[in-house]
């Protein structure tokens, strides 16, 4: 099934027409359209004052293993290169340097400018803005296991 999560997600990552450059309604809306074909809980939330799009995916359990896949996909997305291209430019034509692709327990963030990449554990300040946006109790997210 892991397997399978992730051929999806991969195919998420090179959907065409993925535009995420443009103010942030544009980038928000394009963000979660795409997104939502595969999670449809998903949230996408860009302030642009952060330089940062976090696409919160709302999706449990999948585990480090199927996260290093992914991220291994996100740096080559059409809209990462997109960012990309638009950000060497001197007047930075996006205002989105970082994205970040955040699952339950790990977060994974992209530096566009440099490509550079990073998987951060649920303790990361990107995990609250999931937890928000997915409607989990931090308070249950941290209960001790047994």
């Amino acid at each position: 099934m892991r397997s399978s999560i992730v051929l999806v997600l991969i195919s998420l990552l090179q959907t065409p027409g993925c535009d995420l450059t443009g103010g942030p309604a544009k980038v928000q809306k394009q963000a979660e359209i795409q997104l939502r074909q595969y999670f449809p809980n998903s949230h996408v939330v860009v302030p642009p004052k952060q330089e940062t799009i976090f696409a919160m995916t709302c999706t449990h359990g999948l585990g480090k293993p199927v996260i290093e896949e992914i991220v291994k996909n996100v740096e080559n997305s059409r809209g990462i290169q997109q960012l990309h291209e638009v950000r060497q430019f001197p007047l930075k034509l996006s205002p989105y340097r970082f994205f970040v692709l955040a699952f339950d327990e790990y977060c994974i963030h992209l530096d566009t400018d440099t490509k550079q990449h990073w998987i951060a554990s649920s303790d990361s300040p990107a995990h609250i803005e999931y937890q928000a946006a997915c409607g989990i109790d931090p308070a249950a997210a941290f209960k001790p296991q047994p």
